[in-house]
């Protein structure tokens, strides 16, 4: 059978084995409003399957946590884990963004719409593609020059999840010029699937083998001769014009060659249980809980649900039986799902961008995400019809790129959140990347971008105890049903939402202006030693997650609602820097 594209929306109407509406969803349950239907008609056929999900106990607009109507202790409330809500379960792997994609150009606000120079950008810490997908996709249609993007990672796993998806788009670019390529709709939906879905249709599947396994075959026949540690590069150069150029040691290249392909023995049942065992753990019911507690409405916590179960990325009401085969970009092995059971898809988008857009089933998040995706892709991929991007792929730890890469080349280097104190650190990153930076005489836009996460929490744990004690008078205006007379216990779910949102009432320019102060950000030694000076942002929003709007503005209560449901802790700090002279 066919597989059903999920754009537009398809009619909810379908069954396991195969039974499907051809016709487009047009009408929303009004119950839950996940999912529409082509008509009365499918929407009364399918009601003995949707009841399931619109009439449970999930999708009570007064549902509580299980631990609550148990009357029992919480399973995280031992210790300091009572306080943690991070606490991590299952593969250590960050496969996906746990923060928004930035665009790190923003051009027209900076060089300008008009900017006919080539540019050069690094992702020197880049985790997933988002970042890159996000800054070629919002260039000008109509800029002139070429644009080269280095892309690094020290995790292998990472960086052949990067090559894959960039070879499945730069192929099929060129194929689509010959009429042997699925239409642009297709392909993003290909990508998408290979990003982010646990199972892959087997048209999906045959895309990997068959446009991505030949040129990886082709490599390794090549360097069979060679040394086990040599590090070889491969350049693959298309006839649109673009180029991927890969640096892997010999091992990693074996290892590539088999990366698309699914483990032997490795069935969807296998995969299934897999999966879920760190997902859908047992003993993790209780964190689940205290999660679904935060979000924004109950449709929300059914949408997640789903999610958690089969892990594709789809709209909610659309048919799943093509979906069979175990995606290897996640199934390396037998033996475990490689991310921990808080990694979401909806992490690495922005929450107001994915807010705003238009889909018909308007509380199916994983829907509008995936239509968001199609559209953000499709400009990618566009963008690349010009012919004019190069792409560059390793793999090292980020202070030993200079070794790599020339100086002076550089007019955005972005760099994920390695400069908290915690990894590489504010002055190990700009000694090692500021001299890859261009001049302010070759470009006096060049910026160099910093993420904090960890930064206001850590002065906040290593200062006064006063500075741990939530703001409960500005909470308690977004949390109107909290009781705080008689005192709440410290099991009880809106004390804990309380502890969940105090991020986002805290004075975080208070406390990382402490945080400056203890690592020196403005000491003679940075801009002496370093030549490099601290910036006014204008490529980044500088706390793109804090509340903008005061409690009782328009607005304001759903703002506080949404980010309090999301993963975001309204502490991401972006710092930008320049070249001194």
């Amino acid at each position: 059978m066919e597989t059903v594209a999920a754009i537009p929306l398809a009619c909810a109407n379908w069954t396991p084995d195969g039974n499907t509406c051809v016709n487009n969803g047009k009408l929303a349950c009004g119950g839950c409003r996940l999912l529409a239907y082509c008509g009365k008609a499918c929407q009364k056929n399918h009601w003995p399957e949707h009841k399931k999900v619109c009439k449970s106990s999930l999708n009570r607009p007064g549902w509580r946590p299980r631990w609550e109507l148990d009357g029992r202790e919480a399973a995280f409330a031992s210790g300091d884990a009572s306080r943690n809500l991070h606490n991590p379960y299952g593969g250590g792997k960050y496969l996906w963004g746990n923060v928004p994609a930035i665009d790190i150009l923003r051009l027209e606000q900076n060089e300008g719409h008009n900017y006919n120079k080539d540019l050069a950008l690094l992702f020197a810490a880049s985790g997933d593609l988002r970042n890159v997908v996000k800054t070629i996709g919002s260039l000008p249609n109509q800029y002139p020059g070429r644009v080269q993007v280095c892309i690094n990672d020290r995790e292998l796993h990472v960086v052949m999840r990067n090559a894959t998806l960039l070879l499945l788009a730069l192929t099929s670019q060129d194929s689509r010029s010959t009429g042997s390529a699925a239409e642009p709709c297709a392909l993003t939906e290909t990508l998408i699937h290979v990003w982010y879905s646990a199972l892959l249709p087997p048209k999906v599947s045959s895309e990997l083998q068959i446009r991505v396994k030949p040129l990886i075959d082709e490599v390794c026949r090549g360097i069979a001769h060679k040394p086990a540690d040599s590090l070889l590069g491969k350049t693959w150069r298309f006839p649109s014009g673009s180029s991927l150029r890969l640096v892997l040691k010999k091992e990693d290249w074996l290892l590539f060659q088999s990366f698309v392909d699914m483990p032997k023995g490795l069935t969807e049942d296998q995969a299934r249980k897999i999966r879920v065992a760190v997902t859908l753990a047992p003993e993790r019911a209780d964190y689940r809980d205290r999660w679904y507690f935060k979000d924004e409405t109950p449709s929300m916590r059914i949408a997640k649900q789903r999610f958690r179960e089969d892990g594709l990325l789809l709209p909610f009401g659309h048919p799943r039986h093509e979906f069979r085969i175990p995606n290897p970009m996640f199934f390396q092995s037998s033996q475990g799902w490689p991310m921990d059971d808080q990694a979401n898809p909806l992490s690495g988008w922005p929450v107001w961008e994915l807010r705003r857009t238009s889909w018909t089933a308007s509380q199916d998040a994983y829907g509008k995400l995936f239509v968001y995706l199609g559209v953000v892709l499709g400009k990618f991929l566009l963008f690349l019809d010009a012919g004019t991007t190069d792409f560059e792929l390793y793999i090292c730890d980020v202070t030993a790129l200079p070794h790599h890469l020339g100086l002076n080349r550089y007019d955005r280097i972005e760099v994920a959140n390695i400069s908290d104190a915690g990894y590489v650190g504010t002055r190990g990153v700009l000694a090692t990347l500021v001299p890859l930076l261009r001049s302010l005489k070759q470009n006096p836009h060049a910026v160099l971008i910093t993420l904090y996460l960890n930064a206001v929490m850590e002065v906040i744990k290593t200062g006064p105890k006063k500075d741990q004690v939530p703001d409960v008078g500005l909470l308690t205006q977004y949390l109107p049903g909290l009781r705080l007379f008689p005192p709440p216990t410290n099991n009880s779910a809106e004390m804990l939402r309380l502890w969940d949102a105090r991020t986002l009432a805290l004075d975080v320019d208070k406390f990382f202006e402490r945080y400056m102060n203890i690592h020196q950000f403005r000491e003679m030694e940075i801009s002496r030693d370093l030549e490099v000076e601290m910036k006014a942002n204008t490529v980044t929003e500088s706390w793109p997650t804090q509340l903008k709007l005061q409690p009782g503005q328009d607005g304001a209560q759903e703002e506080f609602d949404v980010l309090l449901g999301s993963s975001l802790t309204g502490l991401e700090h972006y710092v930008e820097w320049k070249r001194a002279r």
